[in-house]
């Protein structure tokens, strides 16, 4: 089945869009292209100001799209540091680019809009149409995560998708799995798994470091065999500190620019362990995996504060590389020689020296540290890629879960599907059987 895989994640800062050929195993896995786009600053804007709506509710949507404005001016207030007699104008520029409509309805739908535009633009590239496209995992946006109440906000129109794009979609990946007592996330080592399987890789450690850092430790060809968990930050922490300090002329530490000519606190560091995390009242960083973050649960401590912009980031940079070694050593396990890093944050090269520095001193010099690119995979395409290869599996109703990546209790299927009025595919139609009937009628 040919399938577009649609991400964009917890740093906001556009969309991936990637092609795979599959059948949803390992067996039969062919990847086809990629491309993206970028969010421009003020929706990215507009989304962190809709994550911290649906935060300030606890969740609820509703409640969210009520105070959305609020929670806009707090952003630019306590983010931004906006002053009181710019809101007026900031206000009236981000109501102008949703078209006179400063709602989150109009901030979700301006998204799925981009989505459509993302589809369409790696249609174009690679020199497909849509009939040949047999279905589009569509992530979402993720706004909202909380496993123990059952609640994860991931905003997004699958049906307006499905019917502008002629394409069947699925979506809302982690619902069954949170319904079924399961964390809703990881759901990347799946994939994972599949490419090493395919690439003869195994055993296999996969580190993913986008806003969150995640681990996928890879022992065997069974799927049940998996680790999959939640680290600790990516560039979460950075991000958010360069745009406070900035005043949101920058988004980032491109390159560990700041990093490098910093110098580690060490008694930071150590308040960043103790007071960063705390998840329903315990320290992340002493639960056991398989355990799950959401952006929501990270926080800038205030002793940052007493940091230069420079030694600040040093030492959030070194607490990313250091949380990911820490955190494997929890399993008390030996762990593999070779491991490959994909995602956004290993372009600072701070981050990535201070992991594999650490990382040999743990396991020693044999170890073998590669780039998914450098591996042969596509590190900037790789979120996209999961999402077009778990709509496949969803139609065929194969596990997306396993209880040893998300806690749910059994090996799991789920996934919502939209089908469009026109452009089915045969194949679809096949694997959708009597729930295309019903559409039908």
């Amino acid at each position: 089945m040919l399938s577009i895989g649609l991400m964009s994640g917890t740093s906001m800062d556009g969309i991936d869009a990637a092609l795979l050929e599959t059948d949803g195993s390992a067996h039969y896995l062919h990847e086809l292209g990629h491309t993206s786009i970028s969010y421009p600053p003020v929706f990215q804007l507009l989304l962190k100001a809709a994550e911290l709506a649906v935060r300030q509710q606890a969740g609820d949507i509703e409640k969210a799209k009520q105070y959305y404005v609020s929670a806009v001016k707090h952003y630019l207030i306590d983010e931004l540091d906006i002053a009181e007699h710019q809101m007026s104008d900031k206000l009236a520029e981000l109501s102008t680019y949703l078209h006179g409509m400063l709602t989150l309805d109009a901030v979700i739908q301006h998204s799925t809009e981009l989505h459509i535009l993302a589809v369409k633009k790696l249609l174009a590239e690679k020199g497909y149409a849509a009939n040949q496209i047999d279905v589009i995992g569509y992530h979402g946006q993720t706004l909202f995560h909380s496993p123990p109440r059952k609640v994860s906000i991931i905003v997004g129109d699958g049906q307006y998708l499905a019917e502008q794009t002629n394409i069947t979609v699925v979506n809302n990946f982690r619902r069954c799995d949170i319904d079924a007592g399961g964390q809703g996330a990881p759901f990347a080592p799946i994939y994972h798994q599949a490419l090493a399987i395919r690439d003869k890789k195994i055993p296999l450690a996969v580190i993913n470091c986008g806003g969150i850092s995640n681990v996928t430790l890879i022992n065997s060809a069974c799927e049940t065999d998996l680790v999959g968990f939640d680290t600790g930050p990516g560039n979460n922490l950075i991000d958010r500190l360069v745009r406070q300090r900035t005043r949101g002329k920058e988004n980032m530490d491109r390159d560990g620019q700041y990093g490098k000519q910093g110098q580690i606190n060490t008694t930071v560091l150590q308040a960043l362990y103790e007071k960063s995390i705390i998840k329903n009242g315990q320290n992340y960083f002493l639960l056991m995996p398989p355990k799950v973050l959401d952006a929501g649960d990270i926080t800038l401590i205030p002793e940052l504060d007493l940091l230069s912009l420079e030694d600040a980031c040093a030492t959030l940079e070194m607490f990313t590389a250091d949380s990911i070694i820490r955190s494997v050593e929890l399993l008390n396990i030996t762990l593999p020689t070779n491991w490959i890093l994909t995602g956004g944050g290993w372009n600072n090269s701070m981050i990535r020296e201070e992991f594999i520095r650490r990382l040999t001193e743990k396991i020693g010099n044999s170890v073998r540290v590669m780039t998914a690119d450098n591996a042969g995979w596509n590190s900037q395409a790789m979120e996209a890629q999961i999402f077009a290869f778990l709509a496949v599996r969803s139609l065929r109703n194969m596990p997306l879960s396993v209880p040893s990546t998300t806690r749910v209790p059994r090996p799991l299927s789920g996934g919502q599907t939209y089908i469009p009025t026109y452009g089915v595919t045969n194949a679809v139609k096949k694997l959708l059987g009597t729930r295309f009937l019903d559409k039908e009628k």
